[in-house]
């Protein structure tokens, strides 16, 4: 999980990417690289596993000062309880880089530690819903602290020790502060060589406090949206289209939904499902609590009447105007707030699309569209890659550049906002959370996936990294996202604060 931080204020993004313009990226792949040195030999890329040597992964590391590059030299199960991760991070340019704080975890909760540390990596579980982030130890955690400044060509090895998933998790996705996303990799089994200075092994970080976060994907539509969040999933399903002003008998319109949504129930796990009427802050609650419960048992019997599999029970509550999910105080807000909410064990998901077209080669140049970010003083987009990773998620690539004659600030800007869609994150600070992918035909649209404290997993402005942009300069950012299986092609929606800025149609995803 990567955390950001700007200004003094702590909020997140689960990563962030490579800074083009000035510094060329290059050789930053997910190609297979050569076998990493013998145990101990203190060379870069010299982590070992038990059976063979661990196929490298590098990634651009943007810090304020210039790019530095990430490797992943180890991934692997040190223990019944621990992975290790092995990293080496890396100057090949020609200026000293300060690579301190740009790995830590800068998140302002109780269990945010050191900030100069490897504590804001994260491992994504996709297909179990889970993101672990390393292993703690009071205010520290199991994990390199003592990140150093790199003279040209330097490198240091760290480490970051995290618990782990499942056995049968063979694969996960590692997102770090301002990194671009480690796809899809492997998890091996053996022993990882200690970097030099290293204090802790697995087993004193086996009994270390675990800070495991349920990974959210949000979708929404013109009839319903969806949230899943761990083993559950909550389909709001707005009023609008279920009923007509006032009235608690459902539409013609709304039998299709609630058909599609018993199928769900058909397919998911367990025996419960939870039906919340829902109404905005207009009218008064003496209506609005009477009403939203009504509608609530309107629901539960008409899914009770659709849904074949046995043993399901339906708990149907109605909470008028006091339980809001988007801002009251602008129309799509209280549109959003009129709904009917149904909660049960998310059905398991099919099986995962194979990778396509990635991972993105940074410094490649490849572009699928561009435009202007109208509003944004002089910015413009490029659509660089638009791709799966063969664990379930979708990664998209996309530069920012400065083609005006004055230096461009941006921010907020693409942060996801109450003023534009009605809804927003409570404690997050300058992402590009509110870029979303959209699907026409099916007359949905998805966010970058978030984790339940509230992270997005997407490029974060953080205070290691550049805030603006002068002119000529470029900077290219990413976002991952899980749409379901199927869609070919999507387009792109770039906000500027309060207002859609650009729109990118019919990107393929490959």
């Amino acid at each position: 999980m990567t955390f950001v931080k700007w200004a003094g204020s702590r909020w997140t993004g689960l990563g962030a990417v490579a800074i083009a313009g000035a510094v060329v990226l290059s050789g930053c792949s997910d190609k297979k690289e050569a076998k990493p040195g013998p145990t101990g030999s203190g060379k870069p890329g010299g982590a070992t596993r038990s059976s063979a040597a661990y196929e490298k992964r590098s990634v651009p590391l943007p810090v304020k000062d210039g790019v530095a590059r990430l490797d992943l030299t180890a991934l692997s199960r040190t223990s019944g309880s621990t992975v290790t991760a092995r990293f080496t991070v890396a100057n090949d340019g020609k200026t000293p880089l300060t690579v301190s704080g740009a790995l830590g975890d800068q998140l302002n909760d109780p269990g945010a530690g050191y900030i100069l540390s490897l504590g804001g990596l994260g491992m994504v579980d996709v297909q179990g819903g889970k993101v672990y982030m390393p292993l703690r130890n009071g205010d520290h955690c199991f994990c390199s602290e003592d990140i150093k400044t790199l003279p040209p060509g330097g490198s240091q090895d760290l480490y970051a020790i995290f618990p782990a998933p499942p056995a049968n998790v063979q694969r996960v996705t590692i997102t770090a502060p301002t990194a671009a996303p480690l796809e899809n990799v492997p998890i091996v089994t053996g022993p990882v060589a200690p970097v030099p200075g290293q204090t802790a092994d697995a087993a004193a970080a086996a009994g270390g406090q675990q800070r495991v976060a349920n990974l959210v994907v949000t979708s929404t539509g013109i009839d319903q949206g969806v949230d899943d969040s761990g083993d559950d999933r909550k389909v709001n399903l707005q009023s609008d289209v279920l009923f007509a002003l006032n009235k608690a008998d459902l539409t013609p319109r709304a039998d299709a939904l609630l058909r599609q949504v018993a199928q769900q129930i058909d397919k998911s796990r367990g025996q419960t499902v939870k039906v919340d009427g829902h109404a905005d802050s207009s009218g008064n609650d003496a209506i609005n609590q009477p009403l939203s419960e009504r509608r609530a048992q309107t629901v539960a019997n008409r899914l009770k009447s659709l849904v074949t599999r046995q043993g399901v029970t339906f708990q149907p509550a109605g909470h008028g105007s006091t339980q809001p999910i988007a801002n009251n105080g602008s129309e799509e807000g209280r549109r959003r707030n009129r709904r009917v909410t149904v909660t049960f064990p998310k059905p398991q998901d099919p099986v995962t699309p194979p990778a396509g077209g990635g991972p993105y080669q940074y410094g490649s140049g490849k572009v699928l569209g561009s435009g202007e970010i109208r509003g944004a003083a002089g910015l413009r987009y490029e659509i660089n890659s638009l791709h799966r990773t063969g664990d379930g998620l979708v990664v998209l690539v996309w530069t920012i550049k400065n083609a005006g004659g004055a230096d461009s600030p941006f921010l907020q800007g693409f942060e996801r906002s109450f003023m534009l869609y009605g809804t927003g994150p409570n404690n997050r600070g300058f992402t590009t959370g509110g870029v979303m992918l959209e699907d026409p035909a099916a007359k949905a649209r998805y966010w970058p996936v978030e984790d339940s404290l509230g992270h997005c997993a997407c490029y974060g402005f953080v205070e290691a990294s550049k805030s603006k942009l002068a002119a000529g300069e470029s900077l290219t950012v990413w976002g991952l996202y899980r749409p379901p299986a199927g869609a070919t092609s999507f387009d792109v929606s770039i906000p500027w604060t309060d207002h859609v800025a650009a729109v990118a149609k019919g990107i393929p995803l490959s």
